[in-house]
C-alpha cells in the first residue's frame, strides 16, 4: 500500500481525518466558508501554474499586470471544467465576487514581486528562471510506500527541486504539514532519479513567496514516522479524538459534526 503524500499534511492537521475519510469513508460537511476556501484554492493554484505562460506574453513590465488580470477572467470560466471532480455539485457562484476581490489584491503583490526581477534580468531570463521542468508530476515509490503529484519540479543544472503550491493562510515560516509534503516529494525524486535533493520550496500564493524546506535527517524521519502512523490507522488503529482537539482546527474542519459521534 502507498500513502498519498497529501495525507501527511492531513495527518499533521488531525489524525482523525485519516480515520474518518479513509477508513470509514465519510464525506466532509459542506459549508459556505469551505466552499469559498475551495474556490479560492483552485483559482490561486491555476494562477500559479499559468504564471510562466502569462509572462511570456508580456513585452514590458507595464504589460504584466493587465495580462494577469485578463487571465483571471479566463480562469473563472475554465475552473468548472478543469476542477470538475474537486468542485462537484458545490454551489460556488455566490462566492466568486468575494474571492475575485481578494485575488485581484494578490495579483498586485505578484506584479510588485515580479517587476524587480524583470527589471534586473529582463523578461526572457526571468521566464527561464520561473518556468518548471515538470508540472503536476505524478510520482510513486514502492520503497518509500508513498505516491503523489508534485505541483512543480524545477531542474537547475541537473538539480531537481520540488515546489509545493499552497493557497491558504500564511504563517511566519512554513507550516509543518507543508514541510512534510515538500520533503516527501524530495525523497520521491531522490528515489526515482538516484540523486540528492537537499531542499525544496513551498510557494505561498497569497504573498507570492517561495519559502525553502531543507530535507534534513530530522524532517525525513518525521515523514517516515507520519507515513507509518497513517498506515497504522488504515490497518485498524483508532486515533483517540480528544487528544487532537483544538478550537481553531475543529472550527474549520469539515468533519467536526461527525467526529465526536464516531
Amino acid at each position: 500500500m502507498k500513502i498519498r503524500v497529501s495525507s501527511l499534511r492531513d495527518y499533521n492537521f488531525c489524525p482523525c481525518i485519516i480515520y474518518l475519510r479513509d477508513v470509514l469513508k465519510l464525506e466532509s460537511t459542506p459549508s459556505t466558508k469551505r466552499t469559498r476556501g475551495l474556490l479560492g484554492h483552485v483559482i490561486r493554484r491555476e494562477m500559479a501554474l499559468r504564471q510562466p505562460k502569462l509572462l511570456s506574453k508580456a513585452k514590458s513590465v507595464e504589460e504584466i499586470k493587465p495580462i494577469i488580470l485578463n487571465e483571471l477572467d479566463k480562469i473563472l470560466q475554465d475552473v468548472p471544467y478543469i476542477y470538475r471532480e474537486m468542485l462537484g455539485d458545490t454551489e460556488y457562484q455566490p462566492q466568486i465576487e468575494a474571492v475575485y476581490s481578494e485575488i485581484v489584491d494578490e495579483i498586485g503583490v505578484m506584479n510588485e514581486k515580479l517587476k524587480p526581477m524583470v527589471d534586473e534580468l529582463g523578461i526572457d531570463a526571468t521566464l527561464k528562471r520561473i518556468t518548471p521542468w515538470k508540472v503536476e508530476y505524478s510520482i510513486k515509490s514502492a520503497n518509500l510506500k508513498l505516491s503523489g503529484r508534485i505541483d512543480k519540479v524545477m531542474n537547475e543544472n541537473g538539480g531537481l527541486i520540488p515546489i509545493e503550491i499552497k493557497t491558504g493562510k500564511v504563517s511566519e515560516g512554513v507550516w509543518e504539514g507543508d514541510r512534510l509534503q515538500t520533503c516527501a516529494y524530495a525523497m520521491l525524486l531522490e528515489d526515482k532519479f538516484d540523486r540528492d535533493v537537499p531542499f525544496g520550496f513551498v510557494e505561498y500564493t497569497r504573498v507570492h513567496e517561495k519559502r525553502p524546506v531543507m530535507t534534513t535527517q530530522q524532517v525525513r524521519r518525521r515523514v517516515i514516522n507520519t507515513r507509518d502512523n497513517i498506515l497504522d490507522i488504515i490497518n485498524g488503529g483508532i486515533p483517540e479524538t480528544h487528544q487532537y482537539r483544538s478550537e481553531n482546527k475543529c472550527r474549520v474542519c469539515g468533519y467536526r459534526d461527525v467526529c465526536c459521534e464516531v
